[in-house]
């Protein structure tokens, strides 16, 4: 047996290993698809800020992939989702994982200073691993999802699309509300499209919240990455309007059948009300924090 680890061969080849290991809850990372076909699209358009080449190592015997691990790269934040620890079960406990580790790492060590894992609850090895490099727990999310045919009906009156005169006062909601996330409010305004998209909810020309929604049409998906209110506007259904406008905005695409979104395990609040609007909870994931400047092996 001779393992090669280096850049992906087939970019269809490895969206079809990340699909599958990522369909068994103890190989499952979040956020990294389920479907071959949205995790090529992925992989090949809008993976990382660094070129596919910088982002992945795969460990091959012979032709057959048997482990990977991908960075997804923001280099503004200095920071990486990771996808992976996957790898075949017969290589789970050797030295294969470290060295898919390593190289991966090393490929953008001068501009990354923190790992983000965000691990479904049982995969445990992914978990340990993590910790052994010094990865810390941030929490858990919840994971849930809504189906078309389920969810409740759209309010629209009172939500607008995004203005940039509002740029400076979303800026500071939204590091209020995610100060340690994966995207940033300016990574936020720089993705936005016609199929990303922040709508505003606002009063006296004040912003009293928002929502962040992806549309992917092509794979059938949609995902609500990010809702938050102002403090002071908080039990005034501000939360609902923009809930439920944001799924008339996703569902209006006729290919998308099921909408995701995540929230943290302790906001109890929010839960209740994605789940009154027709979210059912899907997966539970652990937030795992790895962080250079502050881990001393």
């Amino acid at each position: 047996m001779n393992i090669v680890i280096e850049s992906p061969r087939d970019n269809n080849d490895l969206a079809a290993f990340l699909a599958k290991m990522n369909s068994v809850s103890s190989q499952h990372i979040g956020y990294c698809g389920e479907s071959k076909e949205e995790i090529y699209d992925t992989l090949t358009s809008d993976f990382s800020d660094l070129d596919l080449a910088n982002s992945f190592v795969v460990a091959y015997d012979e032709e057959e992939i048997v482990g990977a691990i991908g960075l997804d790269t923001d280099l503004e934040d200095r920071s990486a989702e990771v996808w992976g620890l996957y790898v075949s079960e017969e290589f789970i406990h050797s030295d294969l994982v470290n060295n898919l580790w390593e190289k991966v790492t090393a490929l953008s060590a001068s501009q990354v200073d923190q790992y983000h894992f965000f691990l479904n609850r049982e995969n445990a090895y992914a978990k340990e691993f993590s910790v052994s490099q010094g990865g810390k727990s941030q929490g858990r999310h919840t994971v849930l999802t809504a189906k078309k045919n389920e969810c409740k009906e759209t309010i629209e009156e009172g939500v607008i699309e995004y203005n940039p005169a509002y740029e400076d006062s979303f800026a500071e909601l939204h590091g209020q509300a995610f100060p340690s996330t994966y995207y940033s409010a300016q990574t936020i305004l720089d993705r936005l499209s016609e199929q990303h998209q922040v709508f505003i909810a606002t009063r006296d020309d004040q912003l009293t919240g928002y929502v962040y929604i992806e549309a992917d049409p092509r794979h059938g998906e949609g995902s609500i990455e990010y809702i938050a209110v102002s403090d002071q506007c908080r039990r005034q259904g501000i939360g609902k309007k923009l809930l439920t406008f944001a799924l008339g905005q996703l569902f209006a695409y006729e290919e998308i059948e099921e909408i995701s979104l995540s929230v943290d395990n302790e906001n109890e609040t929010a839960i209740r009300l994605y789940q009154a609007a027709g979210f059912k909870v899907k997966h539970e994931l652990i937030h795992v924090k790895i962080d250079k400047k502050a881990v001393v092996l």
